[in-house]
């Protein structure tokens, strides 16, 4: 990963558990953090896909 980021292992995941503070690139190609989006004020959903079937 760049700029230094921990990678995120399968085992950090499991009912409960909380979700990493990732970052992802938004449409301007900019890293944005969960922190940044989510604030703790309201709720999250994440949805991860494999792509075309």
């Amino acid at each position: 990963m760049k700029g230094g980021a921990s990678m995120v292992k399968l085992s950090d995941f499991g009912p409960g558990a909380k979700f990493p503070d990732i970052a992802l690139p938004d449409h301007t190609g900019k890293m944005v953090h969960i922190s940044e989006i989510a604030g703790g004020r309201d709720p999250l959903a994440i949805f991860f896909f494999r792509g075309w079937y």
